[in-house]
């Protein structure tokens, strides 16, 4: 446990399972209290998050919230006020996939995505930032689909525009000693990754991960914890000096997979090597 957390309260959306689960567990035991928010409360899904924090339940609060809705976000803020909560931390982390291209997506499908994943941090930030003293700090996931080129049309443009928005509010909050980073993973083995969904039937979504897999110098996916471990930091004051960056966490995934394949095709380098 560190003695920095204790006492501090820390938001966390897409809390219920996989990197936002990580995300909680991470923060519950450096000795945070976390509002733990996900689409709805039912005991099945946070039953991980509370045998994890079976120790001090007192410091884990799950609510459910819909990122999309913002009445939902007014309404939590305006609770926290009332109860007097200063938040030390937001992670919006809350995100939806859609695997399929621009001429393959429709508008409901488009706009839906980018509710959860671009307007559920929007709206997140400019309720809740109010709450927050100087030297508190937003982490924003992104992904490396937010760096690059990626067939996902509605995916792709949400994870670039949470870049954008991050910088928008960095220098915004930077007047009050706020800080506002994001980090952008790779493949990441959590249940979004693998789990077969309407675009891919379980083979192609274990094609899918895979051909993520050996487009990763590292050649694996990250452990969630591994991420969690990174907006624990750029929560920390041992990053009291970074503002308004975007940390790749993607096993060179962006930073060297492009000549890395190229090397691999080449003879040049072995997988593994």
């Amino acid at each position: 446990m560190d003695d920095f957390w204790s006492g501090r309260t820390v938001v966390v959306s897409g809390a219920a399972r996989g990197q936002g689960a990580a995300e909680v567990r991470a923060l519950f035991d450096a000795g945070a209290c976390v509002i733990a928010l996900d689409l709805d409360d039912d005991l099945a899904h946070w039953e991980g998050l509370r045998e994890h924090c079976r120790s001090d339940p007192q410091r884990l609060r799950i609510q459910a919230l819909d990122v999309a809705d913002e009445v939902a976000w007014a309404a939590l803020a305006g609770r926290l006020r009332a109860e007097g909560v200063a938040l030390h931390g937001l992670i919006n982390n809350a995100g939806i996939t859609l695997r399929k291209t621009v001429t393959q997506t429709s508008a409901p499908e488009w706009e839906r995505v980018m509710a959860v994943n671009l307007s559920g941090a929007f709206f997140a930030i400019h309720h809740l930032a109010g709450l927050m003293p100087a030297g508190a700090s937003i982490v924003n996931i992104s992904s490396t689909a937010g760096l690059t080129g990626y067939f996902s049309a509605a995916y792709t443009a949400s994870k670039w525009g949470l870049r954008g928005l991050t910088k928008a509010a960095a220098i915004e909050l930077a007047q009050r000693q706020i800080r506002v980073n994001c980090i952008c993973p790779g493949l990441v083995d959590t249940p979004m990754t693998r789990t077969p969904n309407a675009e891919h039937d379980a083979a192609r979504a274990a094609q899918f991960y895979e051909g993520n897999r050996l487009a990763t110098p590292l050649g694996r996916g990250a452990d969630p914890q591994e991420i969690a471990q990174v907006a624990l930091f750029l929560l920390s004051p041992q990053s009291s000096y970074i503002t308004a960056a975007d940390i790749p966490v993607e096993g060179g995934m962006i930073g060297g997979g492009l000549y890395w394949q190229i090397g691999l095709r080449s003879g040049s380098l072995q997988a593994g090597a």
